[in-house]
């Protein structure tokens, strides 16, 4: 499965991917051994199985700037819960914001799931614009003061109908 964004191509690994799997799966510890890349590979192949219309188990994809064969990060929606993760290389350039807005955009009108949710560090202000800026509202804070999100289908067609039809990001 692929997924676009103006600059950058979300999809999901094949065993083809191995080598890139293993740099990047767990990039800020290290790179793991290709016997572990074909497990985290075999892993996400067996969950993307399990979804189905009006329901994600997990949906993970590998992100690449588009045209170019290394992967960047990962982001995903697990059950409910929207995720992204870049190497510091190539943050700051709104491609987190790209991969929220195309996985909100998967989640309600393709997988017609009804709501996301997410949620950042009280003090990862850059997630934090990231969820904002995708019509996400705070809905709770945490005990240790960590914001929680969510947006549901009623509040993304609103969006949706005010932009045009479009979702883009808000500046």
């Amino acid at each position: 499965m692929e997924l676009r964004t103006d600059d950058l191509l979300l999809r999901t690994v094949v065993d083809d991917d191995i080598d890139e799997v293993a740099r990047m799966w767990k990039f800020e510890q290290g790179e793991i051994s290709s016997d572990e890349a074909k497990k985290a590979i075999e892993y996400m192949q067996n969950n993307h199985k399990q979804n189905r219309t009006g329901f994600i188990k997990h949906l993970c994809f590998a992100i690449f700037e588009k045209g170019k064969n290394s992967i960047i990060g990962w982001c995903g929606i697990d059950g409910t819960d929207i995720f992204y993760l870049i190497d510091s290389a190539y943050r700051n350039k709104g491609y987190a914001t790209q991969c929220a807005l195309k996985l909100l955009e998967y989640a309600f009108e393709v997988a017609k799931i009804e709501r996301v949710f997410g949620g950042c560090d009280k003090d990862n202000i850059s997630s934090f614009k990231v969820l904002t800026k995708s019509g996400m509202v705070i809905f709770e804070i945490e005990e240790n003061g960590d914001p929680r999100f969510f947006i549901d289908n009623d509040i993304y067609e609103k969006i949706k109908a005010l932009s045009g039809g479009v979702v883009r990001c808000k500046s």
